[in-house]
């Protein structure tokens, strides 16, 4: 063994075996828990290539609800109880601190499923995961792996993991409870076991209690948002948002507390002298996000939509990164971040209660510590965690003020009072640093608003751009962002590099050498370029030039540990097992937690006879990875009995089992190793996908298997390797089938290759007698002409299936005719009374219809399960009374055009939103003035003018085209120098805001220039996410045409 190799698998056997004299012990057990479920169902066989492909999503929802068993992995000693569901995304479920009975983390009493999460099913509560990509994981509702273990310190720990498929990521958490300690541990790995650079965004979602006078314990002095949002922390104009209470005004709240260079955040709810906590080193996890529901109806509502009777709930979440960045904060110094090929992350967390401390100031993993100042008196809370026996020393100004010896069981408290003038700086020491607090502050100055100087034009400027977009999984438009960039300075090495990469993403291996030797002819000992050539060449199967990139790139610290492991891959590749020992070593020397090089290492060993040394390294790699089936197959290897195997096969326990098996095989298959990869598939669940390569690995039988494949249902059939297409290209050759042109359009439309992929779907024509293809084929980019026929086609194919219907109203929708959408719709409302995408579809097509009576009445009494932010079947009610109440005043009938603007301004809870606070209804007020004054009520009618006029728009949200309304509410009250100093004021806040220029053109008659803008507002589409701000006016056409009813 060499010495490079003996220190790691000494520190990682360390690693695992700290603490292993203590004397008492956890318990942990498998539980099947009954409780009331609401569950999910109804997966969309419609393939939608993307940021989460080749996931699908869940359309089901019910308020009906069965009683289900669930599993649960409880974890207990003297101190607290911990549930884990590994059929719900692995998730905590709740925490409890025994003594109170207190739930430290909430535990709901229900499964309540609704559409939040990126794949829709979610639950609220606990303590989920999030990898990957920004929103809910896509495993986060569905079984994942898992495994329990009592540890040999007596401990015991719950590990749960999965492949986030569409980035080829493994995560693995292990929740530990140990015997002495009134918290629980979540240690995460976090591996980017592929060679290429992928999207990085992980969080930790807690949720706790809102109700009890709940105070949020945040250092620092400002938060951020999702985007371009910022302000300071905790106080804004007198109003202190650390009080749970204090928060009602505006909508739902993202805080992302920065600028304290602290390691701990929580919550204590003073009503019931208690709390919660979380601590974690601040270069593991400096991220501390608050996020409130809202305390208007916009976010109680959600308190029902979530649970029965456990009340509304915040979530406390722990970061990798500043914030959960959307798009907009691409303009901020909050960029999006990547994960680098091959690295790995590794991050230690507690959480833990808080007993009568009354609050919190500093933490560690030995205790929590509270102050209370009074004048010169200074109430010091220590708080234990685990049992202390140790001295306190308090330091004021330097010099040794108290020290005291401290014997404490966890959850104990100790109390001292001492004199600190308020002037004094001071220091709390437990031990040797076992927890230390200083007066002095944690406060940085990190910037927070973007740099007025940055050309975000230039060549730089706009490769920022690009690589912005591929770190969001954007990777077609970052492509041609790149091949911008290279219009504008030819030369720019940096965007060359990434041109490379992305035609390398999208298998044009060809035109990714031509773009990185343009990279390297102008610098050849680039570490990035020098990467790319080896993984570029690799897969052209010219290893020699492959090894030189390598080689090159190793000389660069960012590619070192990556580029030794690729180059360890081609030895092994070429049975040189000597020199791919040599490099998994240089690897693992710059990287310990580079699981690709560990794991090839584990496979040269077994190559070369070497069992024991393998068998070891899997020992020691299975200690930090109890949820990895390499482990567990390589294991098999070495012992090639049945429990062996056995044992493989029962820990694969996921909601997709097959990618699993699919995963593994082909990570052989990438090494050469095509005995093992065939091994694998041959014990996999039959799949189409596990059939077409079992064709193409098994000669004897590829008859047998590529006719189970051909012949095996294609729903929910979602290729998405590379190594998946190369398979495919080769089938094709001597077979003409569709379902194999579909798999490898799929892929190439996943990969951006549109123009291949819209080509293989129309070669498919009309033979596929599956409805989910045609669905998909209407969908695809480059293929309109044939997306009215290929709808018509699915819904002939699936004349009871609510999708095709769905899709096929829409069309006529966007063709202007709505009758025919109406009719296609209609009978699936009562088909489907849960489903409410038909419900909001038929209300849509009403409205086009001019049936705004009809839809009103109609959605009064319809049902909406919502999605997380969504307004959208509030809008079609909106849409409808008012377009009703214009059509009134149309036919004279003030009355009922009235009765109809006041439902407008109702907020029907059954349509899935409540009513925000500061809602503006300028629009709607405007009406009634207008109605009250034609009706001669003139004193009421001067009173909603008056409210218009009045009308303060709420900071951060965007103006919009009532604008005009209040301008000329401003007019008619006299107001004219208050209508200018609002349309300065409106410009200087939102200058690139174009409803207020369209607003200032009307209002100063130049209808001409309006009527030129029109056009440029008609391209704002509102495709924001809950997280990103607003920008399309819902209410322009309304104005528009109001404008014309009325002549304003």
């Amino acid at each position: 063994m060499s010495r490079t190799l003996f220190y790691i698998i000494s520190g990682l056997i360390f690693f695992s075996l700290q603490g292993v004299m203590m004397a008492q012990k956890a318990t942990v057990s498998e539980e099947q828990i009954t409780m009331k479920t609401y569950p999910f169902s109804d997966p969309d066989p419609v393939p939608s290539p993307g940021r989460i492909y080749p996931y699908f999503y869940f359309n089901g929802y019910t308020n009906t609800p069965v009683t289900k068993q669930w599993k649960m992995v409880v974890l207990e000693n003297k101190y607290i109880k911990v549930y884990v569901c590994p059929d719900i995304g692995g998730k905590i479920w709740g925490a409890i601190e025994k003594s109170t009975g207190n739930e430290f983390l909430y535990l709901n009493s229900v499964v309540k499923f609704r559409d939040v999460a990126m794949r829709g099913a979610w639950t609220s509560g606990g303590l989920e995961y999030n990898f990957g990509d920004i929103g809910h994981i896509p495993t986060c509702s569905t079984p994942v792996d898992y495994k329990t273990r009592e540890n040999a310190d007596g401990s015991v720990s719950c590990s749960v993991g999965a492949i986030d498929l569409p980035s080829g990521t493994r995560w693995n958490i292990e929740i530990i409870v140990r015997p002495d300690e009134a918290y629980f541990e979540t240690r995460t790995t976090w591996y980017n076991n592929t060679s290429v650079p992928v999207t990085y965004y992980h969080w930790m979602n807690a949720a706790a209690k809102s109700s009890g006078n709940l105070e949020f314990i945040y250092p620092g002095n400002n938060y951020i948002g999702h985007g371009d949002e910022s302000a300071e922390w905790p106080v804004i104009d007198g109003r202190d948002l650390s009080f749970y209470e204090n928060n009602n005004f505006g909508s739902y709240k993202s805080y992302h507390v920065i600028n304290s260079y602290s390691d701990y955040f929580g919550g204590y709810w003073h009503d019931d002298d208690f709390g919660f906590g979380h601590w974690s080193s601040y270069d593991d996890k400096p991220g501390k996000k608050l996020w409130i529901w809202g305390l208007s109806r916009q976010g109680m509502i959600w308190e029902s939509l979530l649970t029965d009777n456990d009340g509304q709930y915040i979530e406390f979440q722990a970061g990798k990164l500043f914030n959960q960045a959307a798009e907009s904060s691409s303009l901020t110094p909050f960029k999006h971040r990547e994960f680098a090929p091959h690295d790995a992350d590794e991050m230690k967390e507690i959480w833990f209660p808080l007993k009568g401390t009354e609050g919190m100031v500093a933490a560690s993993g030995f205790g929590v510590l509270n102050l209370e100042r009074d004048n010169a008196n200074t109430r010091i809370i220590l708080g234990a965690l685990k049992p202390i026996d140790d001295e306190l020393r308090i330091i004021v100004d330097g010099k040794l003020l108290k020290s005291e010896g401290i014997i404490l069981s966890p959850l104990e408290l100790h109390e001292t009072v001492i004199d600190i003038a308020a002037e004094s700086n001071f220091e709390i020491i437990l031990g040797d640093h076992k927890l230390v607090y200083r007066s002095g502050g944690t406060i940085v100055d990190r910037p927070v608003a973007p740099y007025p100087g940055f050309d975000r034009g230039s060549a730089y400027g706009i490769y920022v751009k690009s690589l912005e977009l591929e770190k969001q999984r954007r990777y077609s438009e970052a492509l041609d962002s790149y091949l911008s960039v290279i219009e504008e300075d030819p030369g720019f090495m940096p965007a060359l590099s990434r041109i490379a990469l992305g035609y390398y993403r999208q298998m044009d291996y060809e035109s990714a050498k031509e773009y990185i030797n343009k990279a390297l002819s102008i610098d050849t000992y680039d570490g990035e370029a020098n990467y790319y050539l080896g993984i570029i060449c690799s897969k052209l199967g010219d290893f020699i030039n492959a090894k030189s990139g390598f080689s090159i790139a190793m000389s660069s610290a960012g590619y070192r540990s990556a580029a030794a492991a690729e180059m360890a891959r081609l030895f092994f590749r070429e049975g040189d097992y000597r020199n791919t020992l040599l490099y998994c070593e240089e690897a693992l020397r710059f990287s310990q937690g580079n699981i690709d090089a560990l794991e090839t290492m584990a496979m040269a060993y077994r190559k070369t006879g070497e069992s024991e040394m393998a068998g070891m390294l899997l020992e020691v790699m299975g200690e930090q990875d109890e949820t990895s089936h390499f482990i567990r197959f390589e294991s098999f290897l070495l012992d090639t009995g049945a429990e062996s195997l056995e044992n493989f096969k029962f820990y694969i326990r996921s909601e997709l089992p097959y990618q699993t098996y699919l995963d593994l095989a082909v990570k052989y298959y990438n090494m050469g190793c095509m005995d093992e990869a065939l091994r694998i598939l041959k014990i996999a669940p039959s799949q189409p996908v596990v059939n077409l390569w079992l064709a193409f690995l098994d000669d004897k039988s590829r008859d047998v298997h590529l006719s189970n494949a051909l012949g095996g249902d294609p729903a929910f059939v979602f290729p998405h390797r590379a190594e998946t297409a190369e398979l495919l290209t080769s089938l094709m050759k001597d077979e003409d089938h569709w379902l194999l042109k579909y798999y490898l359009g799929l892929i190439y439309w996943n990969m951006g290759r549109t123009e291949d992929a819209a080509l293989l779907f129309a070669e498919c024509g009309s033979e596929p007698g599956f409805a989910p293809f045609y669905l998909a084929r209407a969908l695809m980019p480059g293929m309109a002409e044939s997306r009215f026929p290929d709808l018509k086609r699915a819904e002939e194919l699936a004349p009871r299936d609510w999708r095709p219907s769905l899709a096929l109203s829409e069309w006529y929708l966007e063709h202007d005719e709505p009758l025919y959408a109406v009719n296609t719709i209609e009978p699936f409302v009562e088909l489907f009374p849960e489903q409410s995408a038909i419900g909001i579809c038929y209300a849509r097509s009403l409205n086009a219809a001019g049936s705004y009576s009809k839809s009103v009445e109609f959605l009064e009494s319809y049902m909406v399960l919502p999605f997380e932010g969504a307004t959208v079947t509030r809008d079609v009610y909106h849409e409808a009374t008012m377009r009703a109440s214009f059509n009134w005043l149309e036919k004279n009938n003030h009355e009922t055009s009235l009765e109809y603007i006041e439902k407008a301004k109702q907020w029907p809870e059954n349509l899935g939103a409540g009513r925000p606070y500061n809602v503006d209804e300028r629009l709607e007020d405007f009406m009634i003035g207008y109605l009250l004054s034609i009706s001669g009520e003139n004193n009421n009618a001067e009173e909603a003018y008056k409210r218009v006029a009045d009308y303060i728009r709420p900071t951060g949200d965007e103006e919009n085209s009532a604008l005009l309304l209040q301008l000329i509410a401003l007019r008619q009250a006299g107001k004219e120098e208050e209508a200018i100093q609002l349309i300065e004021k409106m410009r200087t806040a939102y200058p690139a805001n174009l409803y207020i220029r369209w607003a200032e053109m009307i209002y100063n008659k130049e209808y001409d220039l309006a009527d030129k803008l029109r056009a440029e507002i008609s391209g704002i589409n509102d495709n924001s996410t809950p997280y990103e701000k607003v920008i399309a006016d819902k209410n322009y056409k309304l104005i528009i045409d109001l404008k014309s009813i009325i002549g304003l």
